[in-house]
């Protein structure tokens, strides 16, 4: 908590001077479309291995699937440098030259990040994950700061954004060659061969969960570009990372710590209602006077904070408080499928979600020329009814698993 809380105010921060002094909205669009093509793409790079670690019984184990994941990982990233080159070459500038170029290197950093705070969680390490978040902040930060003051435009951005991974990934391989020199584990061999089809359900069931919400966001904000304008997707990334920081300041940070305890309670066989109820309980009160704040007083502060030139950026974060704010208290949530063995069925309620944001998008600017406002009125209300789903089948599903605990 307490890492993630200074790295989020420093970033806080740093987007202020950012956006008011050095990068506009189209700036901003273009770095939106780079973060969620590797977003995409990074989901599918280590086939989600990572997410069994902190579940799985023996340590060792748990390296094994380490080690499974790094290699998916890299072979994926090779596998994107060479689909790369042509729209490399192509390009007649050197910033768009730079887009693609940068894909597969920002893809392998981010999937080694993830990878990574798996292992820290496994293992309770959680001052590495405060550190390098920190590290992440602050180097990709000034990286951005750098380049902005150099006039770079977007590229600044997305050099930013891939320096401050890498930085913080330092944190995390110097806990990887900790665990190899204890380990000694190796990647040819029948247990690890084992291990991979042991948890076979995580590249079966729970990679198309998560490549399908990745890929929400990359074809939302290829729909507003197409749909509206490029500056209009560039004030909707604004908003977004804006409304998200309190999800990444608190609702992440407890969602990586219940998870870890969540596994160890579960598989002692403890119930772990009392956990969530809690869990969800902290964050709806955590949640009301800061997305309150946004939703009757928005425009105003981000003319305050921002500049003027932000207003519609404060304006759609008032119509997108409320959908935020259910996903604040939701996100404790997301990792209990993989505990309960559910993750089949949440997929299913996720793609519920997913097609009634998309077609909120779509069937509102296309059929009734509805303007960017009106429409995100509707994917809000469609997506606050989608975490309210969310929460009651996860309820009913930790009862249900109560239960039959209880008749065995």
């Amino acid at each position: 908590m307490s890492g993630t809380l200074i790295a989020q105010v420093i970033n806080l921060l740093l987007n202020i001077i950012l956006f008011k002094y050095f990068y506009n909205e189209i700036d901003n669009a273009e770095f939106g479309l780079f973060a969620r093509i590797v977003g995409v793409i990074a989901a599918v790079a280590t086939a989600r291995y990572e997410f069994a670690m902190p579940i799985a019984k023996a340590d060792v184990h748990s390296f094994r699937l380490y080690r499974i994941a790094i290699r998916i990982a890299f072979i994926s990233s090779s596998v994107t440098a060479v689909v790369v080159i042509i729209p490399v070459l192509l390009q007649e500038n050197l910033s768009d030259a730079l887009f693609y170029g940068l894909i597969p290197i920002g893809m392998f950093i981010t999937a080694y990040y993830s990878i990574g705070t798996n292992w820290a969680i496994r293992n309770k390490q959680f001052r590495s994950i405060s550190l390098s978040k920190v590290t992440n902040s602050i180097g990709g930060g000034a990286i951005k700061l750098s380049m902005g003051w150099l006039g770079a435009g977007y590229i600044g951005l997305i050099m930013g954004m891939v320096g401050g991974i890498f930085l913080s990934n330092m944190w995390f391989f110097r806990n990887y060659r900790v665990a190899n020199r204890q380990y000694a584990v190796k990647f040819r061999s029948v247990r690890t061969k084992l291990l991979a089809k042991t948890y076979q359900d995580f590249p079966k069931i729970n990679l198309p969960h998560t490549l399908m919400d990745a890929g929400r966001e990359l074809i939302i904000a290829l729909l507003i570009v197409e749909l509206f304008t490029k500056s209009d997707f560039g004030f909707y990334n604004l908003s977004y990372s804006m409304l998200r920081m309190p999800l990444m300041l608190a609702g992440l940070a407890i969602s990586q710590v219940y998870f870890q305890r969540c596994s160890d309670q579960f598989n002692r066989g403890e119930d772990i209602m009392p956990l969530v109820l809690k869990s969800v309980k902290i964050l709806t009160l955590i949640s009301i006077i800061p997305f309150g704040l946004i939703f009757f007083f928005g425009d105003e502060l981000f003319v305050f904070v921002f500049s003027e030139a932000w207003r519609s950026s404060g304006e759609l974060s008032q119509i997108m408080s409320l959908w935020f704010m259910f996903n604040f208290i939701a996100s404790p949530i997301s990792f209990l499928p993989l505990i309960l063995g559910k993750q089949k069925e949440f997929f299913k309620i996720a793609a519920i979600g997913t097609v009634a944001q998309i077609l909120s998008i779509l069937i509102p600017a296309m059929l009734f020329q509805a303007d960017i406002k009106t429409t995100l009125w509707i994917v809000t209300t469609s997506q606050v009814l989608y975490f309210l789903l969310v929460i009651f089948k996860t309820f009913q599903f930790i009862r249900k698993a109560n239960a039959q605990r209880l008749k065995k």
